[in-house]
């Protein structure tokens, strides 16, 4: 076992610098995989304890299956069945306590006859909640903390009537929790829930089987309702996982660019290696033997890659946590604080990745390596050896490519993606058959250039256009990803664009401070609306409002839109539908659904939706397909306020639009309308245009951050150019040597290793663009089948000016150690080197 790792280090530390760069590759790809699966985790822990009402000590809690409040008639059913020891019903409402920390809380009406028993208040002080009372609060210890506030103060809470002011009677430990708890009837009333829970907290009796008892209650209350533990909000959770899919898709693309340099080198290290791999073979080595060799080398690199990149990627992880906490207090109202999470999937998922990439990339020249004959293995390849193999090139490529774009345009998301690794890996495998059409193309450049180097290079680039091909497509990868989703990002940021500026249009926003996650808002009543009708200067004005539910098991926000007032003041963005749409909202049980879950389930104007609702199931017929910008990325149905109200008991306006009467004094409005706000704090004013400004903004910053994230995967492309480049200096090292003994001068041959990587950087930068150009296509007309008919393709002569200048500053730099290296070699050694 011993010579499986001795001989391999030898090889290792025998060539540094290609050691260093290759392992270079896998830091990079392992590094942003492990700390982006750090960032959702750490953001998600803090949202969930900030947003959604915990459970407690109850062992298992019932809700509805959509999240809404029902009726107490399910609550008998749970207390007969067996093992449960008690059941105690209970309203929770997350919401944000306004004010420069945007605190987060949920507000709990408990039963005080029974929430004892199915959870554990420790009172510190003061005392819990009695039969007696009615508008009196009971805090956590770790909410008072956070308010220092203690037994004998008072809370200002935001509630859809305004701001009620509830005495503190006593404070509790609950660890973790940061609970506002007030008796049951009293959170219903205040909440305009009166009579309704949304769930019913269950102990476990003592020998009970938890899982058995869930599993029980699940079977005698049905698909209606869910039984487990509070979560996160769904839709949350799907805004969150799409933005870790993107992000891992960043991460595989690299680790995948990775994995082609790594391929090159063990490639080139078997050709330098024949000699040796021959005697090898000739003094009795297996072909296993030959295989675990050079495997080892690839896992031992994978190892010490993979070992860097979990640092690297934490220290990713940790900064990013910090950098979007603006972002988040922003839009969610949360504070992401220091934490960092690290789940043991994520810890598996990077080590699994990063060493099974270096093992694969290794195990092909490991196999080509064992299967050369011994006395073939002692000489040089013959020139008609290669030229049998030349045609496997092209049909293998044709062949990949062909699927590849079956693939992309099979309109499966799936079946997209493994198209467009097909479609890069058909590119690859068609490359070396193409460079040399390229280089002739180039060669007048060259010649202008370099006038004898140029040739040379060429020459030597198509010596060997199996391992040129390899590095080529490094580069060709990069860019072609790179200008690929430049252009779809530049599409979704004019989308992004124009639903901002429709949905966004009105003169007045009033917003609650938790733009992403509804469920956590408190809203207005009617009460607020009269007033706010009669404020001077106020024209036409409209309100949304906000219910959870579910369709075929599959979460979506349902949004509540008055028909009437709401085209008048705003506006959704219609893939299918016009300002006649809305009318038809009020005619009965019709609604509006966004293009992302008309794509994901395959829905059209005319279907049907079953839509599971605290009134129990109900039918609705689409009418119409659009969205708006907050809601574009989320599963959402919109449907009639008369509708919400009857089917998911949901008067509150979450978010409340208006215009200006004509002739109006903009400043006297804005002051009448903050005066209002103080009674409702968990509104607050915005100026239209000022918001849009300010909202688009912030989303352009995020898509160029985007970009930046682009340019790390033209790094393992630069180490790729880097690694070949000394490689063929390593390998010309006696050739070099002649070229000195004749009189070529260090200044001629630096000239010929910068020629030679320009050359490559021109053939990779060449394919990259078509290639770029073609996947942007598809992945726009992708994009457009799946969110939104107003991402139309567009190519991206910006970033492909840029490709072309970031691609010869790349072949510039990677010739520059190399070049130096070459220059360097004294002729003797150079010509006794072997």
């Amino acid at each position: 076992m011993n010579t499986y790792i001795t001989i391999p280090l030898r090889y290792l530390r025998g060539r540094m610098t290609r050691t260093i760069l290759t392992t270079l590759a896998i830091v990079f790809g392992v590094a942003v995989i492990f700390g982006v699966n750090i960032l959702l985790p750490s953001l998600l822990s803090v949202v969930n304890a900030g947003v959604v009402g915990a459970t407690g000590q109850a062992q298992v809690t019932v809700n509805s299956a959509g999240g809404a409040t029902f009726d107490d008639s399910a609550l008998a059913a749970v207390r007969q069945t067996g093992g449960v020891a008690a059941a105690s019903p209970v309203f929770r409402r997350a919401i944000v306590l306004p004010g420069a920390t945007a605190t987060q809380l949920t507000v709990v009406g408990a039963d005080p006859a029974t929430a004892q028993q199915v959870r554990s208040y420790q009172v510190v002080s003061g005392r819990f909640l009695t039969d007696a009372d009615t508008r009196v609060v009971v805090l956590t210890n770790d909410l008072a903390q956070k308010l220092n506030m203690q037994p004998g103060g008072t809370l200002h809470l935001p509630t859809p009537t305004g701001l009620v002011d509830l005495p503190v009677v006593g404070v509790v430990v609950l660890p973790g929790e940061s609970d506002v708890v007030m008796p049951l009837a009293t959170a219903q009333n205040l909440f305009n829930a009166a009579g309704r829970i949304n769930a019913i907290d269950v102990a476990v009796a003592a020998g009970s089987d938890r899982d058995s008892l869930q599993q029980a209650l699940q079977a005698k209350l049905g698909p209606a309702f869910k039984v487990g533990s509070a979560t996160l909000a769904s839709d949350t959770f799907a805004s969150l996982q799409l933005a870790l899919v993107m992000f891992n898709f960043f991460g595989v693309l690299t680790l995948f660019m990775a994995g082609f340099l790594i391929f090159n080198t063990f490639r080139a290290v078997v050709v330098e290696r024949r000699h040796d791999i021959g005697m090898l073979r000739a003094v009795g080595a297996t072909r296993g033997t030959i295989i675990r060799l050079i495997l080892a080398e690839s896992v031992l690199q994978g190892v010490a890659g993979t070992a860097i990149g979990l640092v690297l990627g934490y220290l990713l992880g940790a900064a990013g946590n910090a950098a979007l906490e603006n972002v988040l207090q922003q839009f969610m109202a949360v504070r992401t604080g220091t934490e960092v999470v690290i789940t043991p999937s994520n810890l598996a998922l990077s080590i699994g990745l990063g060493i099974l990439v270096t093992a694969l990339a290794g195990l092909w020249p490991a196999i080509s390596a064992s299967r050369v004959p011994v006395l073939v293995a002692l000489r040089a390849e013959t020139t008609e050896a290669t030229a049998r193999r030349s045609l496997r090139g092209p049909i293998a490529g044709g062949v990949l490519l062909l699927l590849g774009l079956a693939g992309l345009v099979s309109g499966n998301s799936s079946l997209g993606a493994v198209g467009a690794l097909l479609f890069l890996a058909g590119l690859v495998v068609l490359l070396p058959s193409a460079l040399h059409p390229i280089a002739r193309v180039i060669e007048p450049a060259m010649r202008w250039m370099f006038a004898r180097e140029g040739q040379i290079a060429e020459g030597n680039m198509q010596r060997n256009p199996g391992r040129a091909a390899v590095t080529v497509s490094a580069l060709m990868i990069g860019l072609a990803i790179i200008i690929g989703i430049a252009s779809v990002l530049s599409s979704v940021i004019g989308v992004v664009n124009t639903y901002g500026n429709r949905s966004l249009s009105s003169d007045v926003l009033l917003l609650p401070q938790n733009l992403a996650l509804w469920g956590s808002d408190v809203g207005v009543g009617p009460d607020f609306e009269e007033k706010l009708a009669q404020v001077p200067g106020v024209g036409t004005w409209t309100g949304v409002r906000y219910a959870g539910a579910q369709v075929n098991s599959t979460s979506v926000q349902v949004l509540g839109l008055d028909p009437v007032s709401y085209p008048k003041v705003t506006a959704l963005t219609f893939d299918q539908g016009d300002q006649s749409t809305y009318a038809k909202l009020g005619q009965g049980r019709y609604a509006i659904i966004d293009k992302l879950y008309a794509s994901g389930a395959r829905l059209n104007v005319g279907d049907t939706l079953n839509i599971d609702t605290p009134a129990g199931p109900q039918t609705y017929q689409i009418v119409g397909i659009g969205t708006d910008l907050l809601n574009y990325k989320i599963n959402t149905i919109y449907i009639s306020q008369a509708n919400l109200s009857a089917d998911f008991h949901v008067n509150e306006d979450f978010m409340v639009m208006a215009n200006l009467a004509p002739g109006a004094d903009a400043a006297q409005v804005r002051s009448a309308i903050n005066g209002l706000l103080a009674g409702y704090p968990q509104l607050t004013l915005y100026w239209g245009a000022d918001y849009r400004a300010t909202t688009l903004a912030t989303l352009n910053a995020v898509f160029g951050a985007l970009y930046i994230l682009l340019l790390v995967l033209m790094i393992p492309s630069a180490l790729g150019l880097i690694n070949t480049l000394t490689i063929n200096v390593l390998e010309r090292t006696r050739e070099i040597g002649v070229l000195r003994a004749i009189g070529a001068t260090r200044a001629q041959i630096r000239k010929l290793v910068v020629a030679e990587s320009l050359l490559l950087a021109a053939a990779g930068t060449t394919l990259g663009i078509l290639g770029g150009i073609a996947l942007g296509w598809v992945f726009t007309t992708f994009l457009a089948a799946s969110f939104s008919s107003g991402v139309t393709f567009s190519i991206p002569f910006a970033w492909i000016l840029l490709a072309i200048v970031v691609a010869l500053v790349i072949a510039l730099l990677a010739s520059a150690i190399p070049a130096r290296q070459a220059a360097r070699l004294q002729i003797v050694r150079a010509l006794q080197f072997e």
